[in-house]
């Protein structure tokens, strides 16, 4: 026969365990940093690296691959603020689909495709009658995503080339009014 344990021994080690459990939540929250946005994680076509942050602001190191990896389900890994880039129909949409990002809720981002930055009244946005940009939400903009229409003549228009064009991504936070880059990341794909 095995030695029996008291009730007074399991309370002990019940607590011990507890204790042991609520340490290791309290060094968790202590360690954890929320405000990290060095990395993007990037899913959809084409290949992504995240960009050198030429204004020191926080953001990512250049070279090298963007860590994380898509899930099975298409969505992002890892909690970063880029959920995924867009078009994500594949290889030589950009033509017929929008080009952009897609972000996580409370962040904003500027586009730069091949060396021009996108105006943001040519980004998916509603403008009023003057052609300055209203206060009213687009469908996409409400998903987060921040995207360019490519023109008539894609590829070979103001943007696109047929191949090798470079999106440039500056995600900034919402809560942010001067929308400083808190993240440079750049997604290289082609047109055809």
């Amino acid at each position: 026969m095995g030695a029996m344990i008291s009730q007074t021994q399991q309370r002990l080690i019940m607590g011990a365990m507890v204790a042991i459990a609520f340490g290791a939540i309290v060094l968790g929250v202590a360690y954890q940093d929320d405000n990290r946005l060095d990395e993007a994680v990037i899913v959809g076509a084409g290949t992504s690296a995240p960009a050198a942050d030429t204004a020191g602001d926080g953001g990512a190191a250049g070279g090298g691959a963007a860590s994380g990896a898509p899930a099975a389900d298409g969505s992002a890994v890892g909690g970063s603020a880029i959920e995924g880039f867009l078009p994500r129909s594949g290889e030589a949409s950009a033509c017929s689909e929008e080009v952009g990002v897609d972000l996580a809720a409370g962040f904003g981002a500027k586009l730069t495709i091949n060396g021009i930055e996108i105006a943001p009244e040519e980004m998916n946005v509603n403008l009023d009658e003057n052609g300055e940009i209203s206060e009213v939400i687009t469908a996409s903009r409400s998903l987060g995503q921040y995207t360019f229409k490519p023109d008539d003549n894609c590829p070979n228009g103001r943007l696109l080339r047929p191949v090798g064009n470079v999106l440039e991504v500056c995600v900034y936070r919402l809560s942010d009014a001067t929308q400083a880059c808190t993240l440079r990341t750049e997604n290289v794909f082609d047109s055809l």
